[in-house]
């Protein structure tokens, strides 16, 4: 069998100010566990692929069929949760004899792949024809998370009590982290809230007990030393409870509700 680090990998993600970077780093955290460079298709604007190159990814351009047969991956990896999109290049890659892969959350996006896999807490997607891999077990998160749980005793890992991370994402969730943060700190004197922005747009200044964390490759250093992360109910969610971090589930968009009351659930 070819190992991965020999296998030819492309990702089609999706990334913006509204739908967020949280395709675009599950693509990036794949390639890493894989062990390939993150090569990535993307749908998305100018600063997006910025955004990718900026990661460490390398992004083609082109339309499915001409970038496909440029390349000629051996798997084609798809996470995009609109399926008009995800089908476009799932057809072309069939067209090449490429291996398709498809990513999802809450079951969203094109089933047409041969493997699926969803690592929703609810509402898994399942493929029609090939193998499904579904339930928080097979979550794509950060190799990282392994590597970050803090110094350990022997009733688990030191951390701060009074620190709180709030990770919303950029954009127009900005204003809503920094919201909450003055909530939290408002409501006790002693803790201390970090907010990481996201890749969109500039973070206000920094206030008393709050503090701003650029733009980041992945939230692991700062969750292990959280003792509390109020986050969006995506893959940060996912990866707040891998640190065994309590966490606070906020959907910032419609959809992520499920996936919120399925968590206190658990």
């Amino acid at each position: 069998m070819t190992s991965c680090g020999d296998l030819r990998i492309l990702f089609r993600a999706a990334a913006g100010p509204r739908r967020g970077y949280g395709h675009l780093v599950r693509c990036r955290s794949l390639a890493r566990a894989l062990g390939v460079r993150p090569l990535l298709a993307l749908r998305g604007g100018r600063r997006v692929m910025d955004t990718a190159v900026a990661l460490g990814c390398d992004v083609v351009s082109g339309s499915p069929a001409r970038a496909l047969w440029r390349l000629g991956p051996d798997v084609l990896v798809v996470d995009d949760p609109i399926a008009a999109d995800a089908r476009r290049w799932i057809r072309a890659a069939r067209r090449v004899d490429c291996l398709v892969v498809s990513i999802h959350d809450l079951g969203l996006g094109c089933l047409d792949a041969d493997l699926v896999v969803d690592g929703s807490i609810t509402n898994h997607a399942r493929v029609r024809n090939g193998l499904t891999l579904a339930g928080p077990k097979d979550a794509v998160l950060d190799p990282g998370v392994r590597d970050t749980v803090g110094p350990v005793l022997s009733d688990g890992p030191i951390r701060d009590p009074y620190s709180v991370l709030v990770a919303l994402g950029g954009g127009p969730r900005a204003e809503l982290a920094n919201d909450i943060a003055e909530a939290i700190v408002e409501s006790n004197p002693q803790a201390r809230v970090r907010i990481a922005g996201g890749f969109e747009g500039l973070p206000p200044e920094d206030a008393a007990r709050i503090a701003w964390i650029g733009p980041t490759r992945n939230l692991n250093t700062e969750l292990a030393r959280a003792s509390i992360a109020v986050v969006g109910a995506g893959v940060s969610l996912y990866e707040t409870c891998a640190h065994g971090v309590a966490a606070v589930g906020v959907p910032v968009v419609a959809a992520q509700s499920p996936t919120v009351t399925a968590s206190v659930k658990r």
